[in-house]
């Protein structure tokens, strides 16, 4: 009877060496470092499915607030970051194939200082910047790409391709409209 727990153990042990090593989660950024308060529209392009949502920041240089909000105004997902504390909720408002954690990486991505994006990638994440692109890769493995369509992107749309998910958002300054591209391929 002895046998059995260990033949067990041996068991699911060789189960997790053949499933190979859990994923590194992604990590999201810290504090913004300043203070800014803006918003934009976003859309979201996934597969057949497309989401139009608006953006809005709330940031201190301790505290991030990050909120998706419907037409309505409600917010579909919510991000708190504090020191020591960092909360993400979602509604059923928000499709269920979108990952919350994912699309506040992605908005990270686009508008933090990349210095401070820097900080907080550790191996096996890194960050590439190849011109006006900023590229997340964990190891080899492309996550998300960010291309900046010029030198203020206060006043330009910022399409985010990601990867894993293989959505693309358009952060797009308000009043303007949102360009048609459909969503790069991999690199």
């Amino acid at each position: 009877m002895k046998i059995l727990p260990l033949l067990l153990t041996l068991l699911l042990a060789g189960c997790a060496l053949w499933a190979g090593p859990d994923a590194v989660p992604r990590p999201l950024a810290p504090a913004f470092g300043e203070y800014r308060s803006f918003q934009r529209d976003l859309t979201i392009r996934l597969g057949d499915l497309t989401v139009h949502y608006r953006v809005s920041l709330a940031l201190t240089p301790e505290r991030t607030r990050i909120r998706l909000l419907a037409d309505d105004g409600e917010a579909v997902l919510t991000y708190e970051q504090s020191p020591g504390r960092s909360e993400i909720s979602r509604t059923p408002g928000l499709p269920a194939r979108l990952s919350a954690d994912a699309l506040i990486g992605d908005i990270q991505l686009a508008f933090w200082p990349e210095a401070r994006l820097q900080r907080m990638v550790r191996p096996p994440w890194r960050l590439e910047r190849l011109d006006n692109t900023l590229r997340l890769y964990e190891g080899r493995r492309l996550e998300a790409r960010v291309s900046f369509q010029g030198d203020n992107p206060k006043l330009t749309t910022i399409p985010v391709y990601n990867a894993r998910y293989d959505y693309l958002l358009l952060l797009v300054p308000p009043g303007q409209s949102a360009p048609s591209p459909s969503a790069p391929a991999p690199d």
